[in-house]
């Protein structure tokens, strides 16, 4: 049985079954490409506990991440990117500042305060060296825990230049770092994430393990104890065996569930030529997908919104599911297939008293009740309170423990491991790195996630080969020429993004598609077993071919307009034009003004906000074609600008563009036929079955976030089910744009209006205000100086974008904090 991780019934039920039919322990492989096996491998090693550490970064004043991308896929996203955000919106030396080591600037990196360039395989000499100098008597860095700092006699016999040069960083670079981290306390040094973790995973964990606890982080910004190590994922060395496994005609029957082996597994593995091999391949699938197509039985799951089920993230934490609708298709919880099976074939004891999966799952008798409950005369009343909280939360604060380091356990990760070879004629180091949208590809196919550009590189559709500015010019090759990969593993062509955030000596390639796993070897962490998704090097060669690349981006730099503006910590006030003169009086707005707020400073650039709008306002997806043309339709977009002027300095900024609702509309003057307006509470709406299709009102806006229509958009069945009735479908030749999700402001206004009362602040919530894991986005009334709202676009920070053209526009944005020369 191959499957994802099931923390919860689900995964009892199926090692119960596999333990009933015969099976071994092993026989059950959890599948987790993005597992951070090397933690718990570490923690193992030095503590005697094979858990996670939690971060909790809101605590934290310094934040060092070694590719551990927690703001996209790494660990819990949305929960860091929370307490991440919580931390930003503190000024002065309590603020959390965020340094990000890897040999390529991530979207986390992007949110960094600096960036430590190291070479591909370089962060653990980084790691070593910050350990050195913070443990070296002569620093006299107080407060170190003592049983770390007597491991100095070890790292003493390593030279700091040797370290740097190996890091590929400046030893005056580590030196500002390291006294930063004693200075600045509590803090969080994070690691390794997917674009870290080579062979020398797991020790590079120990050794940020060890900063950490030298440093007094854990129990303040990191605690043990809160890991619910429920159904631990299989290691790279687990996955290999079981591909031996079925080339060598030792399976019989191969059950998958929730999982795409043969879209996960590197192809140097060869587990499309194993899994012919299998007598009978039965998929649990959700969708069809590369294994299915191999697979002789096809047994469709059931979607998480069709299904009961629960999950247990946490210590102390239990959620359930119900589900919101009714099954669209002839599927089955892959459970209730296991449960029927099993007593088909007589298994004894049985698995579980009832064939039911609603009893085995939610049933006030089922075991999953009596284990959340106990056994008291009221458990009955304690289940169902829990079934309408949706789940069970207990206090788990006493797990929560100091580790304590095992004597002699950290001295073997105290070393350095031989250097790598050096590269040969067009080899780089590959660097494989996960997006927001991408991840590990279980999801890469959904037509919304392919649709919208990536943050970084503005690039949808398509997979991207990333090279420096000066590689491009020795290679002779620019954006949307195509690239040759080779590696030990096999070939991939591609076609290249001239990116100035990775190093000259790599190439970046995202994970979550076939090209990445054409080139991955099939090398191991030497400590833990996971698969070393970095320590890679690819040949790189020009085909002499192109590609029509679609990409969103029009020029990716400010140009001295200063679209996105930065302040200083100690002069938080951001840049205004005078504009006070004026040809016309503004409108009146007699109830309400809305308008929105968004805190920059916060804001990571995720695409929550753009996918949660594609979603509630029925945005049609174009296809690549249609994108290489430019035709996005898209409502809101992440602008990424990567400096002032190309050559210059890189500096990363961010900002959601969505319409402006302006004051002085220059759309609404240009309309031949006034399909372009403005309301009365201050919103530029647009009729559509007035709209003739002009453009003009496109022409003459400054921000150009308006869309048209070249093809009537569809909704083969069942997409059709995910249209939201509240929105109209738009046609073919009209214009649109955001409204700011005015079917939400009209059913706040029309309930209030039942209840005879105001409209709270706060009570409207614009679908990307509510899908907004960092609380970048405010919406409310400004003629409401009490609102928050209004509060927020008051704040020295606040500016509008091209505010010298005087549009007047309704969403202010927060500048964000500038990055200080301090790592």
């Amino acid at each position: 049985l191959v499957t994802r991780a099931e923390p919860g019934a689900a995964g009892e039920l199926q090692r119960s079954f596999v333990a009933a039919v015969g099976g071994r322990p092993g026989d059950r492989l959890v599948l987790e490409p993005f597992d951070p096996a090397p933690i718990r491998a570490a923690s193992e090693a030095l503590f005697g506990r094979r858990e996670l550490p939690i971060p909790d970064l809101s605590a934290a004043h310094t934040v060092v991440s070694f590719g551990a991308d927690f703001l996209e896929t790494w660990l819990s996203p949305v929960e860091l990117t929370r307490q991440f955000a919580a931390g930003r919106g503190r000024l002065g030396d309590d603020r959390t500042r965020l340094v990000w080591v890897g040999p390529r600037l991530s979207l986390t990196g992007a949110s960094a305060d600096a960036w430590l360039r190291t070479r591909a395989g370089g962060e653990l000499p980084l790691a070593l060296a910050l350990l050195r100098w913070i443990l070296d008597p002569a620093h006299d860095v107080p407060g170190l825990a003592a049983d770390v700092r007597a491991l100095f006699p070890a790292l003493a016999r390593l030279d700091p230049l040797e370290l740097a040069a190996r890091s590929g960083v400046a030893a005056a670079e580590i030196e500002l770092l390291a006294r930063s981290l004693a200075r600045r306390r509590p803090s969080a040094l994070l690691g390794p994430g997917p674009a870290s973790q080579g062979p020398d995973a797991t020790a590079l964990a120990a050794v940020l393990l060890l900063l950490d606890l030298a440093l007094g982080n854990f129990g303040k910004s990191l605690a043990y104890g809160l890991d619910p190590a429920a159904d631990v994922p299989s290691t790279g060395a687990d996955a290999e065996a079981l591909v031996a496994a079925m080339a060598a005609g030792e399976v019989d029957v191969l059950l998958v569930q929730g999982v795409d082996p043969l879209g996960r597994l590197p192809a140097a593995l060869k587990a499309a030529e194993a899994l012919g091999k299998v007598p009978l391949v039965v998929s649990f699938a959700l969708r069809p997908d590369a294994t299915t197509a191999r697979a002789h039985l096809v047994l469709p799951d059931q979607h998480t919104l069709e299904s009961f089920g629960d999950l247990a993230p946490r210590a102390g934490v239990l959620q359930l599911a119900q589900p919101v609708m009714l099954p669209i298709a002839d599927t089955r919880p892959a459970a209730q297939v296991l449960l029927e099976l099993a007593e088909r074939l007589q298994l004894a004891p049985p698995l579980a008293p009832s064939t039911d999966l609603h009893d085995l799952l939610q049933g006030r008798d089922g075991p999953l009740a009596r284990r959340a409950t106990g056994a008291p005369a009221d458990a009955d009343l304690a289940w169902r309170a829990a079934l309408q909280r949706g789940g069970v939360w207990t206090d788990a604060s006493g797990a929560r423990r100091l580790p304590e380091l095992a004597r002699g356990a950290a001295e073997r990760f105290l070393a350095l491991p031989p250097a790598a070879p050096a590269a040969v004629g067009a080899e780089l180091d590959l660097v494989l790195f996960p997006t927001t949208l991408r991840g590990d590809g279980r999801s890469a196919d959904l037509p919304w996630l392919r649709e919208i550009p990536d943050t970084m590189s503005s690039v949808s559709w398509s997979p991207w080969a990333e090279i420096s500015p000066a590689t491009a010019k020795r290679l002779g090759v620019a954006t949307g020429d195509r690239l040759s990969l080779t590696t030990a593993a096999g070939r991939a062509v591609v076609p290249a993004y001239v990116f100035p955030g990775i190093r000259d000596d790599a190439v970046g390639l995202p994970l979550g598609g076939p090209e990445a796993l054409a080139l991955l070897p099939a090398a191991r962490d030497a400590g833990s077993g996971a698969p070393a998704w970095a320590g890679a090097r690819a040949a790189v060669l020009r085909t002499g071919s192109r590609a029509a690349l679609p990409l969103l981006e029009g020029s990716p730099y400010q140009h001295g307009r200063e679209i996105v503006q930065e302040v200083s910590a100690a002069a938080p006030a951001a840049r205004h034009a005078d504009l006070s003169a004026r040809m016309y009086p503004e409108p009146a707005h007699a109830t309400h003004r809305w308008a929105m707020a968004v805190d920059l400073d916060r804001c990571t650039g995720c695409e929550a906000c753009v996918v949660a709008c594609f979603a509630e306002n029925n945005v049609p997806v174009m296809g690549a074609e249609a994108a290489t043309m430019g035709r996005y339709m898209g409502w809101l977009r992440i602008e990424r600008y990567l400096g002032d002027q190309p050559g210059g300095p890189l500096d990363v900024q961010l900002l959601p563009m969505m319409c402006q609702q302006c004051t002085s509309a220059p759309c609404e003057t240009v309309c031949p036929v006034y399909a372009t307006y403005h309301t009365g509470e201050g919103l530029n709406a647009q009729v559509y079955n007035r709209c003739v299709g002009t453009r003009y009102c496109s022409n003459n806006c400054p921000y150009k976030v308006r869309t048209f229509n070249w093809a009537d958009p569809q909704f083969p069945t069942p997409l059709n089910w995910q249209l939201n009735p509240d929105v109209t479908v738009r046609s073919r030749g009209v214009m649109e744009k955001c409204t700011f999700c005015v079917q939400r402001i009209r059913y706040a206004e029309g309930k209030a209006r039942d209840e005879d009362r105001p409209v709270a602040d706060g009570e409207i919530v614009p679908a990307c205000a509510q899908t907004c894991p960092a609380r970048a986005i405010v919406f409310g009334d400004a003629r409401d100086p009490a609102s928050r709202l209004s509060r927020l676009a008051a704040a020295p920070r606040g500016f509008h974008v091209l505010e010298e053209v005087n549009t007047g526009p309704a969403v202010t944005y927060l500048a964000r904090v500038e990055r200080s020369e301090e790592p």
